[in-house]
């Protein structure tokens, strides 16, 4: 039984994976179907998506994973800005979130 519970633990990241692609997939799809959806509106659901399944993530115990979020953020972001109008550079905000996130891994890790 206990073979049964840690097998299913480590699947968990991999279960969690495949239903963020479905969830995009899903989201994709109806976006589609629907008319008159605002630009952005798929950069922020995917950008929520991503969040979403980090903090379901952490919710069960697994570890964050930094990359993600800083896409999904950025993916947030960029889909706003569209929305509103706003000329948001995205790639440089990226370039930033990236460097960012690396720095803080480097010296958290020294701790």
């Amino acid at each position: 039984m206990e073979a049964a519970t840690n097998m299913a633990q480590r699947d968990l990241p991999t279960r969690i994976e495949a239903i963020g692609w479905g969830l995009v997939f899903l989201m994709t799809g109806t976006l589609a179907l629907i008319p008159g959806v605002p630009d952005g509106t798929w950069l922020v659901g995917l950008g929520v998506l991503m969040l979403g399944l980090n903090a379901t993530r952490t919710f069960v115990g697994l570890p964050l994973e930094r990359f993600g979020v800083i896409l999904g953020s950025a993916a947030v972001v960029a889909g706003l800005g569209i929305m509103a109008g706003i000329d948001v550079p995205v790639f440089a905000l990226l370039l930033i979130l990236c460097g960012l996130a690396i720095i803080a891994g480097q010296v958290g890790r020294g701790r």
